[in-house]
């Protein structure tokens, strides 16, 4: 599967996402879930302004319209593996409909209605 340069469309969006990893698309009803994780620099809940970076670089970047954008994040701390909450970032980007993904990721949808009609990246 294509995913074109999300990878680096997304850590250059948000600097403190320092990877991604296991991009994925999977049918949902008529059209594609484009589901991700974030591998962050520390375990603080992401900020709107951060959140919606993301979901705009990855609305941009992918070759194939997503009608869905599922995110997890994590970061690698002295702790251990810790969970990034994504949930409240999420709350505050209308007029994206968001529901809990995974232990506090989020499912997006209405991507057109905050960025624009999706075009192929140039």
């Amino acid at each position: 599967m294509d995913f074109g340069d999300v990878s680096s469309a997304v850590t250059e969006a948000v600097p403190r996402v320092v990877a991604v990893r296991d991009p994925a698309r999977s049918k949902n009803g008529f059209g594609y879930r484009f589901s991700l994780g974030l591998v962050t620099d520390s375990a603080e809940p992401f900020t709107p302004e951060e959140l919606d970076a993301v979901v705009e670089a990855i609305w941009k970047s992918l070759p194939w319209e997503p009608n869905t954008i599922k995110l997890t994040a994590g970061a690698d701390t002295a702790d251990g593996h810790e969970i990034v909450d994504l949930r409240a970032a999420a709350e505050e980007l209308g007029p994206l409909r968001a529901n809990d993904a995974g232990q506090a990721g989020v499912s997006l949808t209405g991507m057109k209605s905050r960025y624009g009609a999706w075009t192929a990246p140039k």
